[in-house]
């Protein structure tokens, strides 16, 4: 298990551990956060996202039956290029990918997007790595996830950014 100091428990720290998740665990990762962090994650940057666009990757989700709607995050998570939501994400700005990711824990809430499972426990690199971003402060938590957030999807094509 690592134990995080204040010396090592910043932004970049944490999202090197990030990385090292299995694709699951990130996403289990993710959903963990936006139900603690809610609503202050959507604030994090006024005008900086688009909802709209956001919105309407969320709903291209929605559509899809729970199982292409878990196969559309991994491929997300697992920057696959063939994967045309996991393409149209990465060229989404940072802030608008973290609004995404948010419109889809709601959606999780909502039951409109494939939940959690009841009895899912997240690895101990998982919980170390939690209880490591809980112990930042707010700016350093936001880095952590847009950061996060902008290290999937696949490579978009040159200039393209919404």
């Amino acid at each position: 298990m690592t134990t995080y100091t204040t010396s090592t428990n910043g932004p970049n720290q944490a999202l090197a551990q990030f990385n090292k998740l299995e694709v699951d665990e990130q996403l289990a990762l993710l959903w963990f956060v936006y139900e603690q962090m809610g609503e202050s994650i959507t604030t994090a940057a006024p005008g900086s996202a688009s909802p709209e666009i956001a919105t309407g990757l969320y709903d291209q989700v929605k559509a899809l039956d729970q199982q292409q709607q878990l196969d559309a995050m991994r491929a997300i998570a697992r920057k696959e290029q063939s994967h045309q939501i996991s393409r149209e994400y990465g060229s989404l700005s940072a802030n608008t990918q973290l609004a995404f990711w948010y419109y889809l824990a709601q959606g999780m809430d909502s039951g409109d997007i494939i939940p959690m499972p009841d009895d899912y426990e997240l690895s101990d690199a998982g919980r170390d790595l939690l209880a490591a971003l809980e112990t930042m402060d707010f700016e350093a938590q936001i880095t952590l996830l847009r950061d996060a957030a902008n290290s999937m999807g696949s490579e978009p094509s040159s200039g393209a950014s919404i």
